[in-house]
């Protein structure tokens, strides 16, 4: 009799184990689907963070040009707007080639507004520190202008180089006294332009020479290119 209810016991139990057993494998791959799937929504989570990333730079370098080129095509406006599209390129060239040349600034818009401070009077470009941008522009003109800036600044618009690589100019009326320092390269429409001298040229002139770092000079922001 107790045999009898031990066998029973026994397969009772082995049911049981065996109940369990189906319902834990049932289950596992239910499991093993969720944990796939978190790890599935992490992975393509990231995917999107990593998206994110490398969309902002690209924002910024969009952010950066236009700001660059908004810049460029002030100093186009207020120093050579009533020079034509060639001196308004010649202008473009000068701002352009002094990124280039460790004296100045690396980017446009620093060049441009360089020495640009409450109460002075002395700025590389005299629009920007004379009240030349609070006046009203020319809206045709401006507009002409900034598309000519932004074209220049993606490449649409190559320069030339008419200026022979000038990093200065200034206005046929004035002779500024920092000239007689730097090397004239040409003259297009009402503007003059130099570049330093050669430094072999400048060991054999003035020590002085190399160091010189002219500021842009003109009549009036306002009259100098109309």
């Amino acid at each position: 009799m107790m045999d009898g209810v031990s066998m029973a016991h026994r397969r009772a139990d082995g049911a049981l184990v065996a109940a369990v057993s189906f319902v834990i494998l049932g289950i596992a791959p239910l499991i093993s689907i969720s944990v796939f799937a978190e790890k599935l929504t992490e992975v393509f989570s990231a995917g999107q963070t990593v998206a994110q990333s490398i969309e902002a730079p690209v924002e910024l370098a969009g952010a950066r040009l236009t700001a660059e080129s908004e810049c460029l095509a002030q100093v186009m406006y207020y120093e050579a707007r009533g020079e034509g599209v060639d001196g308004q390129k010649a202008v473009a060239e000068v701002v352009l080639q002094r990124t280039r040349n460790p004296n100045y600034a690396s980017t446009v818009c620093d060049v441009v507004h360089e020495g640009v401070e409450p109460g002075r009077r002395d700025c590389q470009f005299s629009f920007a520190c004379d009240g030349s941008m609070i006046r009203p522009k020319e809206k045709a003109v401006w507009g002409q202008v900034r598309l000519l800036a932004e074209k220049i600044m993606t490449g649409q618009v190559r320069l030339a180089g008419e200026t022979g690589h000038a990093i200065a100019y200034h206005s046929v009326n004035v002779t500024p006294s920092w000239a007689e320092n730097m090397l004239k390269t040409t003259q297009i429409g009402k503007h003059v332009f130099y570049r330093f001298f050669p430094r072999d040229a400048v060991a054999g002139v003035s020590a002085q020479a190399d160091q010189a770092k002219p500021t842009v000079q003109t009549v009036s922001a306002v009259g100098n290119g109309a």
